[in-house]
């Protein structure tokens, strides 16, 4: 889903921010308030102890998400019945009037977003409150969060939100596809390397040479080189935020990596292939379709508005996604990130806000909403909870994301600038055949500048 055209790659980022992580995926109405389960404590009146001065009438909660607007509220309907403070969900609400919204002078009480990418430029601008003090005030067990979605949300050594459930990528392939083409239905490619082998196998062509069916494309149905980069041992910004590692000899092997699939099979042939390929959100697409028979794709994608909605038959596998032939150290690593809450700075009644907020960090909350989604608590006591070991793709999500080999990416002031500088590389270098090496180093220089005269240096 890399956007095809520069000029497109804008509104890509944007419908990235709304469709990836939580986006798609639909919940299933909550109809009472979630019960104790064996390893995930139940919500408690403990957190709702001390209630605001004066109760809101109402208490405003805008999503990026942009389906199941009926369920998601039935799910928030939980709170209203515990605590007699309704609660307004607005989903679908695009970057736009987000930033209009939070901007104004009628801001919505709470920020429920689809991604972590615009979290340290709100920061910075002011537009979200900082937590810590109100993290403090209402008990919410941080030890509680899994590390690397916790320390996207902090800027300048201060929360700007708390993660809500965690997003987290494998291997899915199509077992029938792989017996067709001679490979063996259980075995998935182990290396990078592999994965070229594999996909060239996988490939098939007409006679005039156009593609038919693929084995793997790196950016469908949107980039994952966040993933990729943590394969080679990198990732695009250093830990403290004060560089920018786009030119790194880790990020030129990322970036080469992908583009072979390209050079492969002909830059025109897989821009043309992939504009038949299907809608990823619809029954066309190209994994449905038997048209493509490996995907790096998140946890969602085995739940009800997918596979199991979409290719039900379908006889698939998944893997942790394959490491670099000479780097067997990194089998098994993952990047995660998801879906973010918030507190815009102009939130009329930020003590009541952070009350919901943290009812949803609960762990029972958590395990009612996140196991019907399907998406990964971001509560350690919610992931405990026997319904996701008992799901044999869920329990594979969740065991990457206990590994040590789990990995964050740092968000900061200049991250939309980085990856905007990744779409236009990876369009310049994939389609137009330019070496991504001189390109990531341009960049790179560009942004570190813009960088340093944010920090003061």
């Amino acid at each position: 889903m890399l956007a095809r055209r520069l000029s497109t790659s804008i509104t890509f980022l944007v419908l990235l921010s709304l469709l990836v992580s939580c986006a798609p995926k639909t919940a299933t109405p909550t109809e009472e308030i979630p019960e104790a389960t064996e390893g995930a404590a139940a919500p408690t009146d403990e957190v709702l102890a001390e209630p605001p001065a004066e109760e809101p009438e109402l208490l405003r909660v805008w999503m990026s998400w942009p389906e199941a607007s009926e369920q998601i509220q039935a799910f928030f309907d939980g709170y209203t019945a515990l605590t007699g403070v309704p609660v307004e969900v607005n989903t679908a609400v695009d970057y736009t009037k987000m930033i209009a919204g939070i901007s104004g002078a009628e801001a919505p009480d709470l920020i429920v977003q689809g991604d972590i990418y615009s979290v340290g430029m709100w920061a910075m601008e002011g537009m979200i409150a900082p937590l810590d003090d109100l993290i403090a005030k209402n008990k919410i067990d941080i030890d509680d969060i899994y590390d690397p979605p916790l320390s996207q949300c902090k800027y300048e050594g201060s929360y700007y939100c708390l993660p809500w459930g965690v997003d987290n990528y494998a291997l899915y392939w199509n077992k029938d596809m792989f017996e067709e083409a001679g490979l063996d239905p259980d075995t998935p490619p182990k290396t990078m390397e592999e994965m070229l082998e594999f996909s060239d196998i996988l490939t098939k062509t007409d006679d005039d040479g156009n593609l038919l069916q693929v084995g793997f494309i790196p950016d469908f149905p949107w980039f994952h080189t966040d993933l990729y980069l943590a394969m080679y041992g990198s990732t695009w910004q250093s830990p403290d935020g004060t560089e920018v590692w786009l030119d790194t000899p880790e990020m030129i092997a990322t970036m080469r990596w992908q583009q072979e699939f390209y050079t492969r099979y002909g830059a025109e042939n897989v821009s043309r292939f992939l504009s038949a390929a299907g809608n990823y959100l619809g029954a066309d697409s190209g994994f449905y379709t038997n048209k493509i028979a490996m995907l790096v794709i998140g946890e969602w994608q085995s739940g009800p508005d997918y596979l199991q909605k979409f290719r039900p038959d379908m006889d698939y596998g998944i893997a942790p996604m394959p490491y670099p032939e000479d780097s067997p150290e990194r089998e098994g690593t993952s990047v995660l990130w998801g879906t973010v809450v918030m507190i815009p700075s102009s939130a009329a009644d930020k003590d009541a806000s952070a009350k919901l907020m943290a009812w949803m960090m609960l762990p029972g909350p958590q395990v009612d909403m996140m196991i019907q989604l399907p998406n990964l608590p971001s509560s350690r006591a919610a992931a405990e909870d026997p319904r996701f070991s008992e799901n044999e793709d869920l329990a594979l999500f969740i065991d990457m994301m206990n590994s040590y080999n789990a990995q964050n990416l740092y968000m900061g002031p200049v991250t939309f600038d980085i990856l905007m500088a990744i779409m236009e590389i990876q369009e310049r270098a994939f389609l137009g055949g330019e070496d991504p090496e001189p390109l990531l180093q341009e960049f790179n220089q560009t942004i570190q500048e813009k960088l340093d005269g944010i920090l003061g240096q």
